[in-house]
């Protein structure tokens, strides 16, 4: 369950990252305050959707003897 949990946010995750970088680069000089809002928002659910990819990657332990 956490490995579909990690693909699912990771894949969520760089379509939203190349949805906001489509919109600053193409988008960011004719956005309206609501397009902002709009931007924002996307930025808000690429950190959330980031930070969970984040918590359920697989750890490497590594041991020292």
């Amino acid at each position: 369950m956490k490995k579909i949990t990690f693909y699912i946010s990771a894949g969520i995750a760089i379509v939203l990252l190349i949805n906001i970088i489509n919109i600053l680069f193409a988008d960011l000089n004719r956005l309206t305050d609501y397009g902002y809002g709009y931007l924002v928002g996307k930025v808000i659910l690429f950190l959330i959707f980031a930070g969970i990819a984040l918590l359920t990657r697989k750890h490497k332990i590594t041991t020292e003897k």
